[in-house]
């Protein structure tokens, strides 16, 4: 029985390999396995799931750029080699020699205090200390806590509560932000800053040091319930601060190859190389259970797609544009690589005309899904005509919103026409089952087979037309949304705008990219999960007041959903 099963499955592969066979003609064959091969490698457990920083990353890395190599491009990276590399912070770690001392008592680090995030990374302090009640200058509620006190040079001891002694509903609201005191304080001379937490109303700082906040240049530290601090109103004591935080910095690796033409313009194509290594990343939907995330299609696929774009386009009839080809690193923790590369481009962006991003294409069944068509008046008219020729693909599902969460969203955001090629979500979609079995290969050629008719359409001689998009709703269990686009890097507190969605709440209460939303509806806002229970309370018709950081100055607009 079990001999006759394998031989029935052995002929179940043999025809589904024929069927392939027969539909490809010969040129879609040699990339087919071209394709199989390096998706194969790519998505192997020797990469151990390409984690941003990892060994696989940067044998992921090496590869793409040896592809790249043998496709003859030009290496377009750093110091004359096909690698972009870029650091993060993985780790913020308080020193040993962090230290506190006040009117003669030494404060032990962890059990009496612990500097925050917004603290120096280095900054040793010898000055007095003078109490500052909580840091607020409230004008429109007539209180000043800094009311005829010269702090220049000193060290300030603030109250993390409110006046009020409330911290939701208080009219304090728009002030209580630590980040803000800290910066309000260092604006007006402070040498260091030291919070205490008297009245118990708030929790205790978070004492886990930030990875992406950008510190301040004094140092600024929390003292535990209980130790005392002589410190009181009217009265100045000496005090030395040493903020001495080290920060554990790992690298990511882009990829970036040029195919020059001589043209006017530039098509940028790109793809993210990295995954979630062994699930340590976070988005793994199986965390803590220390198994390596292959990431076929997520994405190996569009990695693979993009090595074989780069070996097709260097035909004759596909010069009139140059192109840059990029494997990204770092998409998985928040589009960490793209971010880089728009910041800080190998290429003069005046002359790229526009994005195409490869991002999840190796699971087509019915419909292929292209995000971005509204960033330029051309996408929609070139796409229509790729949908007469349906014989590959049946369907052509397109959308307009040229923000997503993947990397085509960076070049978006720099003005730039940017399209997401994309096959759609899936039962294994970050998860260890993400494997190279379950790729759809065949239809990744085809895919191939239409981005290479699409750049036949792209015009040479004019640059496309930008256009800012109003963004669709994502489908979620929310009945509201602020339209925005949260910057997944930044863990401190409150929720980082990376991008404003045109039309949507956000965008009419004149949000912008950079603000960092810190209450709303009354509520401190203190992380990304905070901010999304909170989204679920209201209905839409509902309004209610939004306070957001500004170049570290407390803002509040209403907000109508």
């Amino acid at each position: 029985m079990i001999k006759r099963f394998i031989y029935f499955i052995a002929i179940a592969v043999f025809f589904s390999n024929l069927s392939i066979a027969q539909t490809l003609n010969k040129k879609e064959k040699k990339a087919y396995n071209r394709i199989k091969t390096n998706a194969q490698y790519l998505s192997s457990d020797a990469l151990e799931g390409r984690g941003t920083g990892n060994k696989g990353e940067k044998l992921s890395a090496e590869f793409v750029a040896e592809q790249f190599k043998k496709n003859k491009l030009k290496p377009k990276g750093e110091n004359g080699d096909y690698l972009q590399k870029f650091g993060f912070v993985t780790l913020r770690i308080a020193k040993d020699s962090c230290s506190l001392s006040i009117n003669g008592i030494v404060y032990r680090l962890f059990t009496d205090f612990y500097p925050l995030s917004y603290s120096s990374n280095s900054k040793y302090v010898n000055s007095f200390a003078t109490f500052a009640g909580y840091g607020i200058t409230a004008p429109e509620l007539n209180y000043d806590d800094y009311k005829n006190k010269n702090i220049k040079g000193k060290v300030v001891m603030i109250d993390i509560g409110s006046p009020d002694s409330q911290t939701v509903h208080s009219k304090f609201a728009n002030y209580l932000s630590l980040q803000q005191r800290v910066s309000f304080a260092e604006s007006k001379g402070a040498s260091g800053v030291i919070f205490i937490n008297t009245a118990k109303a708030e929790d205790d700082p978070a004492g886990e040091l930030s990875k992406s906040i950008k510190p301040s240049n004094i140092p600024v530290f929390f003292i535990k319930e209980g130790r005392r601090t002589g410190v009181v109103e009217g009265i100045e004591v000496p005090v030395t601060m040493n903020s001495a935080i080290l920060n554990i910095i790992s690298y990511g690796h882009n990829v970036v190859g040029y195919k020059d033409n001589k043209a006017k313009y530039t098509i940028v194509i790109g793809a993210h190389h990295d995954h979630l290594g062994f699930g340590e990343v976070k988005g793994s939907l199986e965390p803590g259970k220390n198994i390596i995330h292959n990431g076929a299609d997520d994405n190996a696929s569009g990695t693979t797609a993009i090595i074989e774009l780069s070996k097709q386009l260097k035909k004759r009839k596909y010069k009139k544009f140059n192109y840059l080809f990029i494997a990204f690193s770092g998409e998985e923790m928040g589009l960490l690589g793209s971010k880089y590369f728009v910041e800080n481009p190998t290429v003069d962006f005046k002359n790229v005309t526009c994005m195409i991003n490869l991002d999840m294409v190796g699971r087509l069944k019915n419909t292929l899904i292209i995000n971005g068509t509204g960033t330029s008046p051309f996408w929609l008219d070139a796409i229509n005509l790729l949908k007469i020729d349906s014989t590959d693909i049946k369907k052509i599902k397109t959308s307009e919103s040229g923000i997503g969460a993947s990397d085509h969203t960076s070049f978006y955001l720099a003005g730039i026409p940017s399209l997401h090629f994309f096959t759609g979500q899936h039962e294994d979609y970050h998860k260890s089952s993400d494997d190279f079995d379950k790729l759809n290969i065949y239809g990744e050629v085809k895919i191939i087979g239409k981005i290479l008719k699409l750049i036949k359409l792209v015009p040479a001689k004019t640059k496309l037309q930008f256009t800012k998009t109003k963004d669709e709703e994502t489908k979620t269990s929310f009945k509201v949304t602020l339209g925005i686009m949260p910057d997944y890097t930044y863990d401190a507190e409150g929720v980082k705008i990376d991008g404003v969605k045109e039309g949507k709440p956000a965008s009419k209460a004149g949000l912008q990219k950079g603000d960092i939303l810190i209450m709303m509806g009354g509520e401190k806002i203190t992380n990304i999960e905070k901010y999304t229970k909170m989204l679920s309370k209201f209905n839409k018709g509902d309004s209610t007041e939004v306070v957001y950081l500004r170049n570290n100055v407390n803002h509040t607009v209403k907000i109508q959903f």
